[in-house]
């Protein structure tokens, strides 16, 4: 008996790492960063949020798995993986819709043949490309301002929403052994989760930051709506 609890702990933390390992719960997270450059203390408490997120969200659910049955829990994977896949994807193909958007402002009002009609006419044509050039640059930080709030909120609901249902039989199997193992083994699982989580979202992040160029800069929008879109069809798929 002196190594059932033991056993349940490693099982424990395999649950939580094994699936917390997943590129799911973090890839989305650390191309977050690269694209908004975040600084590393950043990284860790976003990445310690979503991690937290994924935990109570796993527990929450696998209690209510637990009471209304066992044999609902495929049918709750499955149907998390579409509502969690979707969430990405529809995230990947607004991030992208709205940076195409946002770089198809600017206009030229020269006249046909450039041709000019006086300095008052220069004058005010100049002031009114100034007027429109101002109004582009308003309009493309409006566009910036709802897509940090988009980001801010998709991503990391993509990387905590995907909940862990495998710690239950760990769970089962412990509250068998006594309350003491059960409450053990979800202390376990709960800081191996976050701690694979906030440890691989910083690595992905600092790989990401070694990625440097006038091309990837210019284009870690429409890198990061790749990403999450691909992961977003993985999961919706269950392949991840």
């Amino acid at each position: 008996m002196s190594f059932v609890a033991p056993a349940l702990l490693a099982a424990a933390a395999g649950a939580g790492f094994g699936h917390a390992v997943l590129p799911d719960h973090w890839v989305p997270l650390a191309v977050l960063a690269r694209a908004r450059r975040t600084p590393l203390p950043g990284v860790l408490r976003l990445s310690a949020l979503a991690g937290l997120a994924h935990v109570a969200l796993s527990l929450i659910l696998g209690a209510v798995v637990i009471g209304i049955g066992l044999q609902f829990r495929d049918v709750v994977e499955r149907r998390e993986g579409l509502v969690v896949g979707g969430v990405l994807i529809a995230t990947g193909v607004a991030l992208a819709a709205l940076e195409l958007l946002g770089r198809g402002h600017g206009h030229r009002h020269d006249e046909p043949g450039g041709h000019r009609h006086g300095a008052h006419e220069h004058e005010h044509e100049h002031e009114h490309e100034h007027e429109h050039e101002s109004r582009g640059a308003r309009t493309r930080a409006g566009d910036r301002g709802r897509l940090s709030r988009l980001l801010a909120f998709a991503v990391p609901f993509g990387a905590a929403a995907s909940p862990d249902l495998t710690i239950l039989p760990v769970f089962l199997a412990a509250g068998a052994v006594g309350s003491t193992a059960a409450a053990g083994t979800l202390i376990v699982f709960a800081g191996v989760t976050i701690a694979t989580i906030m440890v691989a979202t910083t690595l992905g992040a600092l790989a990401g930051y070694r990625l440097r160029g006038v091309r990837i800069d210019r284009n870690a929008n429409l890198i990061t709506a790749a990403v999450l879109a691909i992961i977003g069809i993985l999961v919706a798929g269950n392949v991840v």
